[in-house]
């Protein structure tokens, strides 16, 4: 027999076609009439299969009984839970109980949003996720800008002219968040139509070795960087938000603070030279339609939060935010923002 779904290893959910015979999957492979994955599969999703199958797999819940893990009933289980919360909410307070979500949570429709209201009744701060060790500093800067942790632009592979990435490998990570199946052929693509891909990164990854350009960085100083840009483009007059000036607050104090970081100051720090830092300024301030894409590599260091907030700034003083060829906000079937 034959079935179809999304894997929910990343947030790319590219379709699958699965063999199985009622109980066992027999093969995984891409399903070639998914109008967005088009057959892409990435080895991860051929590990649904041990996942599914593995024999330590818990299929019902369990209570320990006596120091052993014995099974036991849904009503059982979720009456003992729902009985300790309410005892320990009553004695120590509404925050004296946790929430944690897992990774696969982020990638079920159906689980975000049983996570979100559970919490909304439980009432307590305290909310954890797999995001609390390495997305937090972007979704805070998000939060910030947009009005919405969910509201996260991703780049328009299709049709931007000048790619700047950092902090991000979306070789092997096949796109994460930009939900890109197949990068590598988006990437020749982007390529073979002339447009420019430039990574910085401390390390020649998968994604540098297939760029125009690969620019080493001291690891952890991208803000340092991302000011130093925006600095030479301030001071070259390249600015241009365009219709995002209505939009926005505080382009003068970005701009006062950015002249204090020119790239003579912040080359010694990031390790790449005034020279190349205002070549690269240029040319992303210049390029008809260009997007600045940073991922977990910028978020998982000391000035985390700034780095992610600077080059979202960057996108927007340029005005290549929410633009064809740009950082644009994405139309989801399910809009997670307004859960």
């Amino acid at each position: 027999m034959q079935g179809y779904a999304s894997c929910s290893l990343c947030e790319a959910s590219c379709g699958l076609a699965v063999e199985h015979d009622g109980q066992n999957v027999t093969s995984i492979r891409g399903d070639a009439q998914d109008p967005f994955s088009k057959g892409y599969l990435c080895p991860k999703a051929m590990g649904l299969k041990d996942i599914h199958e593995d024999p330590n797999r818990v299929l019902y819940p369990m209570k320990r009984v006596g120091g052993r893990l014995m099974r036991t009933t849904w009503e059982d289980a979720l009456g003992i839970v729902a009985r300790r919360f309410a005892e320990i909410q009553a004695r120590y307070g509404k925050d004296a109980v946790a929430m944690y979500g897992g990774n696969p949570l982020g990638h079920s429709y159906a689980g975000t949003l049983g996570f979100v209201l559970l919490h909304a009744v439980i009432g307590s701060k305290n909310r954890y996720s797999s995001q609390s060790v390495d997305a937090l500093p972007r979704l805070f800067t998000t939060y910030h800008l947009y009005g919405n942790q969910a509201l996260l632009p991703v780049p328009d592979l299709a049709r931007t002219d000048y790619l700047l990435m950092l902090g991000a490998n979306p070789m092997v990570s096949n796109g994460s968040i930009m939900t890109a199946p197949g990068f590598k052929q988006r990437i020749r693509d982007l390529r073979g139509r002339g447009a420019k891909l430039v990574v910085v990164d401390p390390r020649r990854t998968e994604t540098a070795k297939e760029a125009d350009e690969h620019v080493f960085i001291r690891p952890g100083t991208d803000a340092f960087f991302l000011l130093g840009m925006l600095s030479a483009i301030f001071e070259a007059g390249l600015e241009a938000p365009g219709r995002l000036a209505e939009f926005t607050d505080g382009l003068d104090e970005l701009k006062s603070v950015a002249l204090r970081f020119p790239p003579e100051r912040v080359a010694a720090v990031c390790g790449i030279s005034a020279e190349k830092i205002r070549e690269l300024a240029r040319a992303f301030a210049t390029a008809k339609r260009a997007a600045c894409y940073g991922r977990l590599g910028t978020s998982t260091q000391q000035f985390g939060a700034l780095a992610s907030w600077l080059f979202e700034a960057l996108n927007v003083v340029t005005g290549n935010l929410d633009r064809e060829g740009g950082m644009m906000f994405n139309t989801p079937a399910v809009d997670l923002a307004k859960l």
